[in-house]
């Protein structure tokens, strides 16, 4: 694949997963959130310290966000390679799992810890730019499992060249 249309396939699929329907509706709500401010105050006149401000916050979060997608990247090169002379191993402990969790779904099998959830409320945003950082990393992480199929093919796409 030429390298044009390498970039244009990554580029195409990470609008793909921005306008997907378990991230664009986040939005707002998000943007809201690292700026402390409504979506009715940000579109209306807004000073240019908001603005500032704004700017700056969105950079730190998207700093957070990007972090966790980079730090993705680098450990998917190494891990692959870590993890290629256990490629036997791994196909039958993830072929393990699959049945495990077949089972459970199925209500064959119980298993307490699989049916446990854990949630964290923020009520209010952390204070200042790092906490604009920390949500971003938060953030991305809990995106993870909506974009992590599109990531995870522009990965491989990315360490075959």
């Amino acid at each position: 694949m030429s390298e044009s249309l390498g970039v244009l396939v990554a580029f195409s699929a990470g609008l793909f997963s921005f306008l997907s329907p378990c991230v664009l509706p986040l939005f707002p709500s998000y943007l809201s959130f690292i700026t402390g401010m409504s979506v009715d105050r940000l579109t209306s006149e807004v000073t240019a310290g908001a603005r500032t401000r704004v700017l700056l916050h969105s950079v730190a979060f998207i700093l957070g966000f990007s972090l966790v997608f980079v730090s993705l990247g680098a450990s998917f090169s190494a891990a692959g390679q870590f993890l290629l002379d256990y490629r036997d191993w791994i196909r039958i402990g993830g072929g393990a799992l699959i049945v495990v969790f077949g089972l459970y779904i199925a209500g064959v099998l119980r298993v307490g810890i699989f049916g446990r959830t854990q949630q964290m409320q923020i009520r209010s945003k952390p204070a200042g730019l790092l906490g604009s950082f920390l949500v971003g990393l938060t953030f991305a992480i809990g995106w993870t499992p909506c974009v992590g199929p599109i990531l995870g093919s522009i990965l491989t796409l990315a360490s075959n060249d």
